[in-house]
């Protein structure tokens, strides 16, 4: 199937789990600061927590890189990893958008951002693809 898409971006990033553990268990307020609630819920639902919240820092990284920018130009909260179920009933990743992310998506042209993660025990990798029309 083609479409008038192009890459305009492309992003990976690679988390060690144990990293994103020590994080949280010793900042009470990185999840806040990092995730947004609907990412927290999703995580905390799942019996190893940490290897959610590792994959999705590192799609949020991998996500900014997709965009072309430093890792601080924009804040991760402002990136979402949502889960939505496809027709076969599996949860796949979806990225949304807010505040200044989203402004800069779309002064880059960049209509949608494809997100794939995946993870072990001890690391979660991500990767990014952000597609527009250019």
């Amino acid at each position: 199937m083609k479409d008038n898409f192009n890459i305009l971006g492309i992003g990976i990033d690679l988390v060690e789990v144990d990293r994103i553990k020590r994080l949280i268990n010793k900042y009470p307020k990185f999840l806040n600061r990092f995730f947004t609630k609907n990412e927290i819920n999703y995580c905390n639902d799942k019996k190893n927590r940490y290897i959610h919240f590792a994959g999705r820092f590192a799609a949020k990284e991998a996500v900014i890189k997709s965009i072309g920018v430093g890792n601080k130009s924009l804040k991760l909260k402002e990136i979402e990893i949502n889960n939505m179920s496809n027709t076969n009933n599996n949860s796949i990743p979806k990225v949304i958008l807010h505040g200044s992310a989203l402004s800069l998506a779309n002064k880059r042209d960049i209509e949608e951002i494809l997100i794939s993660i995946t993870h072990t025990k001890e690391y979660a990798i991500a990767i990014a693809y952000a597609r527009g029309i250019r």
